[in-house]
């Protein structure tokens, strides 16, 4: 029998599957890892960065997905946030209202209040690494922990 594999081996058709779901395998654990890295960039003056951000209510509810925004720290120590999508990009004036006290694991979180306030109440959230060199900069901007609005 010239064409039966030993018993106790993978035939060649075994061989083809085995292999088309190691494939697929690793494409979705690429898939997921890509999922979970986050842009961060911060230039050399530390006025410019790139980083990820996500809007939120007044309460505090996640209103959309995670977007790479592109920022440029102003004098006055507002933020002009930039957004590119398919057709134009969109910019807009942003403060920091407060610096969340319970952030994710090696992450910093900054919550951003539109310049002038949306009607709404909705804000946005500013995602970047804890070692980030913007975040000593973006500590000194936001209030202090007794200064911060609370709602409710």
């Amino acid at each position: 029998m010239v064409g039966e594999p030993r018993p106790g081996t993978l035939g060649g058709d075994m061989w083809s599957v085995l292999w088309v779901v190691a494939a697929v395998a690793l494409c979705l654990g690429l898939l997921y890892i890509a999922q979970r890295i986050e842009p961060h960039w911060v230039a050399k003056d530390g006025r410019r960065f790139i980083t990820m951000s996500e809007p939120v209510d007044r309460h505090g509810n996640v209103t959309g997905r995670r977007r790479e925004v592109r920022g440029v720290l102003l004098q006055d120590g507002a933020l002009m946030l930039s957004r590119r999508s398919i057709i134009k990009k969109a910019s807009s004036l942003w403060r920091i209202e407060a610096k969340s006290p319970r952030p994710p694991a090696r992450r910093e979180l900054y919550i951003l209040q539109s310049v002038p306030a949306a009607p709404d109440g909705s804000m946005l959230v500013l995602r970047m690494p804890a070692s980030s060199k913007l975040v000593p900069i973006l500590d000194r901007l936001a209030p202090a922990a007794g200064d911060q609005r609370s709602e409710t």
